[in-house]
Order: structure tokens, then sequence, then C-alpha cells
């Protein structure tokens, strides 16, 4: 919850999508969308931590929107990660499980509905790191394009508005 409250200030306004001149192609299978979620979320989330871990999700499987609104983000997050740490708090490490809901589209855009569960671990300096999580469960949509490489991730974002939300819910 902290974590949303912290880094909330990352959303920006729902822009609109604009699919380019790529023919229609099979929609992957719900295992393979998952994993790239998986991957986005986890690059998402460790972006909270001291150190963060390099990137695991290849560009080539990211929309050039998503690279963006991600690159507008950090400047953000650094910001309150900040602001956090002069508070005496920082995030030592986090957890975080993707299941995949559904899967809908066509052969020019795949909607994927699936649920983010997140536990993060706290450290302070007046009681060092903590042994019990802070965590959030929370219902995103995914938004694949597809690329003459195969399917690219072009934005996640909630499904329902409100709450303390994750850093860099990524939307054009």
């Amino acid at each position: 919850m902290l974590l949303g409250l912290v880094l909330s200030g990352c959303q920006t306004p729902a822009g609109s999508l604009e699919p380019g001149p790529i023919p229609s192609v099979a929609i992957p299978s719900s295992a393979a969308l998952s994993a790239i979620i998986q991957s986005a979320v986890e690059d998402r989330n460790g972006a909270v931590l001291d150190t963060p871990p390099a990137p695991r999700l290849p560009e080539g499987q990211t929309t050039a929107t998503y690279r963006t609104k991600r690159a507008r983000d950090l400047p953000v997050v650094e910001r309150s990660k900040a602001r956090l740490k002069s508070a005496g708090f920082w995030y030592t490490s986090f957890s975080t499980t993707v299941t995949v809901e559904s899967v809908e589209g066509t052969g020019s855009m795949a909607i994927v509905h699936f649920k983010e569960k997140t536990e993060q671990y706290l450290a302070s300096t007046a009681n060092g790191p903590s042994n019990v999580p802070s965590g959030y469960s929370l219902p995103e949509t995914a938004t694949f394009l597809p690329s003459a490489d195969g399917w690219q991730l072009e934005s996640i974002e909630p499904s329902e508005q409100g709450g303390g939300l994750p850093m860099s819910i990524v939307k054009g």
C-alpha cells in the first residue's frame, strides 16, 4: 500500500492506440503472453529497489509507446524513492505473481486481463529490514500489438480505477 501511495504520481491519462499497418497474425498462447507480462511487471516493480536489477523484458517485446512511457516514469520513481528514503524507508525486495484471467482479441490486437499480486519488503533506518511484507492485488489489462517479429506489449493499466497504483502502469 505504501508503494502505491508513494508512487501513485506516476499515472498519466489514457492515450489512444494507433496500431500500424501490420498484417493480422495468430494470437500467441496465454502462457507466452503471461511470460511477457510477468517480466514487464517485475521490471516495473524492481525499479523501486535501491539497486534496481537489469530489465528482463527484451526491447523487441515492447512497442516504442511502452518504452517511451516507461522512460518518462523512471525519473518520477527516482524522486519518489528519494522522498521515501529521506523519511527513513526503502524497499529491499519484492515477490510478484501474475495470473492471466482471459485473453481476447483479433489478429491486430490482443487484450489480456490479469491479476497482479505483489508483496514488497520494506526497511527503515529505525528498525532495519522488516520480515512482514506489505502488498497489493490488482486487476490489470495488458494490450499487445503485432509486429514483424511477433507480438509486442503496448500498455499495462489497471482494470479498475482508484486506490494506490503501482509504479509505471504503462499506457500511451
